[in-house]
């Protein structure tokens, strides 16, 4: 695996995670928008006279634009619990398009706020709902900002301009809570960082535990765990979708002389050199080639008919014919040969009838001088 790889993983995670997230945190960060909204409404309604904005066109605005983040929160809401896909894309691109309009919203309402000189309010209330975005939307450092500039930039540019109390302290409350959001955005986004790379990892872990657990060490190929449940996936899907595929079995002629003549070690050359043929041999018709255990290999064809699958056979042998691999001490001819057993499976065949169908072809073949392959029937 290269060294890129892991962070393509990574990266296409973390993308994938901000997704989920997005879609995760908005329904809560909606219900407190709903309840910011409500409490802008009641303000007319609960609030002592000296709070209650003086200018009729002010209080009609801002109780519009409270009327507006009702509706659009509410809404979304809805249309998010009641859509049948909840894992649709266009759930989190509504999500996203939600928290711009919001912010748009609200900045208008503290442009009413700070027009009528209502700074009584406008430092907590801006606390409160910054903050909760903060915490709605810390994994997504453009979605958060998207949220958070339209709001912080029109009560710097308003303060400036139309608040007369404007002072050393309060600029710097502004200041502070700029600093405070900014840290704990990158506090939260480091820890989710972390923790999505300690998941990563694991997963990593667990896909080359995983791999190494369905690979043969020698050949490079699958073991006989990893073909047989590769065997049964096959037979499920046939039995759903219809049709047949076929099973090869295979063993090296003699492999015991070969051990006993040239060694252990260039029999698990031979061995290697085997796996690699049954690979090339089999692709075409997309083999699954996979050791049983010595020197005796299988192949699983899961699109071929009897015809195909010893069309496959022939291709094999001739591939190790063509490695030419030397074996003095063979019987059957003074190099490498093989003798294979064909099986197809049909409905309602047992893994296990299909495997001691092949076997049994294979078993033939033996009988019949080695060196070629025999068709169960």
């Amino acid at each position: 695996m290269s060294k890129n790889q892991p962070c393509q993983a990574f990266d296409l995670r973390l993308a994938e995670m901000r997704e989920v997230a997005i879609k995760t945190s908005t329904p809560w960060f909606l219900w407190v928008n709903i309840l910011f909204s409500l409490f802008i409404i009641g303000r007319t309604w609960f609030a002592p006279q000296s709070l209650v904005l003086a200018p009729h066109t002010l209080a009609a605005l801002l109780e519009t634009m409270a009327l507006l983040v009702l509706f659009i929160a509410s809404g979304v809401l809805f249309i998010m619990r009641m859509a049948p896909l909840q894992d649709a894309g266009w759930l989190r691109t509504l999500a996203k398009t939600t928290i711009i309009a919001l912010s748009l919203c609200w900045s208008v309402g503290f442009y009413v706020l700070i027009i009528n000189d209502d700074i009584r309010i406008i430092f907590p209330f801006t606390a409160l709902l910054l903050f909760t975005a903060l915490i709605s939307l810390y994994f997504d450092p453009k979605i958060l900002l998207g949220f958070i500039a339209p709001v912080w930039l029109t009560i710097l540019v308003m303060s400036l301009f139309y608040n007369a109390h404007l002072t050393v302290i309060s600029a710097l409350l502004w200041v502070l809570l700029a600093g405070l959001i900014e840290s704990g955005r990158r506090m939260l986004n480091r820890w989710f960082l972390l923790a999505l790379r300690h998941q990563q990892e694991n997963a990593d872990l667990i896909g080359q535990l995983e791999l190494l657990a369905s690979r043969d060490p020698l050949t490079g190929i699958a073991n006989r765990r990893a073909f047989e449940s590769r065997m049964d996936q096959e037979i499920t899907r046939h039995q759903r979708e219809g049709g047949t595929f076929a099973l090869l079995m295979l063993d090296v002629d003699h492999f015991k002389l070969y051990n006993d003549r040239y060694g252990h070690q260039r029999g698990d050359r031979c061995l290697e050199t085997i796996a690699q043929c049954l690979a090339r041999a089999s692709l075409p018709a997309t083999g699954i080639p996979g050791r049983f255990g010595g020197e005796e290999f299988v192949v699983l064809l899961p699109r071929s008919s009897e015809t195909e699958a010893l069309q496959v056979a022939a291709d094999i042998a001739d591939e190790i014919q063509l490695q030419n691999i030397e074996h003095l001490a063979s019987p059957v001819m003074p190099r490498v040969t093989v003798s294979l057993g064909v099986a197809s499976w049909s409905n309602g065949m047992a893994p296990r009838t299909l495997i001691s169908h092949a076997d049994k072809a294979l078993y033939q073949a033996k009988q019949q001088g080695r060196n070629r392959w025999v068709l169960f029937k």
